[in-house]
């Protein structure tokens, strides 16, 4: 095996048990991963477009399919966190809210992230995080324009 195949290799299991963590992590009793980041993205639309959030904006903004996002949003309105009902100003859209269920949910599992994300923080100190910010945008940008 050649040296640049066990580097790829090796960031290959780097990324992929990072990732594994990352999301044991977010897991609860009431949402997995993929539910919080649909929450997490409802709540940062609304916020930026100041209106109402509708699955194709999620669906655009995650780069996922709409078939994708219906079945998040279909598990995610069982367990009673969203609501969708039909846009007053487009009767041919459907609209997402989050329920107070769905936010309270969404705020413990914000603080556990922060919690997460400031224990990093303080383990690697700022230089090798900034070095980390830095490495993970660049990584992103190559990915990104498929370089």
């Amino acid at each position: 095996m050649t040296k640049i195949v066990q580097l790829n290799e090796a960031l290959l299991n780097a990324i992929h048990k990072f990732m594994i963590i990352l999301r044991r992590k977010k897991m609860s009793a009431d949402i997995v991963f993929h539910e919080f980041l649909l929450l997490r993205n409802i709540l940062r639309l609304q916020t930026d477009k100041k209106s109402s959030v509708n699955p194709s904006d999620l669906s655009d903004n995650l780069n996922l399919s709409r078939s994708y996002v219906t079945s998040v949003l279909n598990s995610l309105e069982k367990k009673n966190l969203i609501l969708r009902s039909v846009d007053i100003d487009d009767r041919r859209r459907i609209v997402v809210e989050i329920t107070e269920k769905g936010r309270r949910i969404f705020d413990d599992m914000a603080i556990k992230e922060l919690q997460q994300i400031d224990l990093l923080v303080k383990a690697l100190n700022n230089e090798n995080t900034l070095n980390l910010i830095l490495l993970l945008n660049r990584a992103s940008e190559i990915l990104e324009k498929g370089e």
